[in-house]
């Protein structure tokens, strides 16, 4: 009897570009700043991306707009979701017995650049998107201190970056 084998090609990973953008400003600021400048229509989707980090949620936010004309999504992830850390010692004595110590940590949505604040992810459906003119349009932004094409491919957790 002849045996068989099935020979399973690889996936092929979703075809996108990852501008990243580093920006002080909040995501609902940045996400207006994007729709003023760059002539979006960036919206808060109503499920933020979530997940779960030990014990711990984080829920980063998303902003979404299709170009139903040059068939592109354009995606607006947050990097960064700060945390307040219960404190499991007990409270000081005397003086300073009122004050509260609160402690943060922060979660990152792709941990290998924790500098990051903000991500642009572009589905594009055609080759007349070019990521480096889109790049150098979001650096004339003044809220906007950098912004930067990613290699994804080259990223342990591009998994994340899946949200639909």
């Amino acid at each position: 009897m002849a045996i068989q084998r099935l020979i399973l090609d690889t996936i092929e990973d979703d075809d996108y570009d990852l501008i990243a953008i580093h920006s002080s400003l909040a995501s609902y600021r940045l996400a207006f700043a994007l729709n003023k400048y760059m002539d979006l229509r960036l919206f808060r989707k109503n499920q933020d991306i979530k997940f779960e980090y030990d014990t711990q949620a984080a829920s980063f936010p998303l902003f979404q707009y299709h170009d139903h004309f040059q068939y592109n999504t354009y995606s607006l992830l947050g990097n960064k979701f700060r945390i307040k850390i219960k404190s499991d010692t007990s409270p000081a004595e005397g003086l300073f017995a009122d004050a509260v110590e609160e402690r943060y940590t922060t979660k990152h949505l792709i941990p290998e650049l924790k500098n990051v604040d903000y991500f642009l992810k572009i589905e594009a459906e055609t080759s007349l998107f070019s990521s480096k003119s889109l790049t150098t349009n979001l650096l004339t932004i003044p809220q906007i201190i950098t912004a930067y094409v990613v290699d994804y491919t080259q990223l342990k957790s591009k998994n994340n970056l899946i949200f639909e």
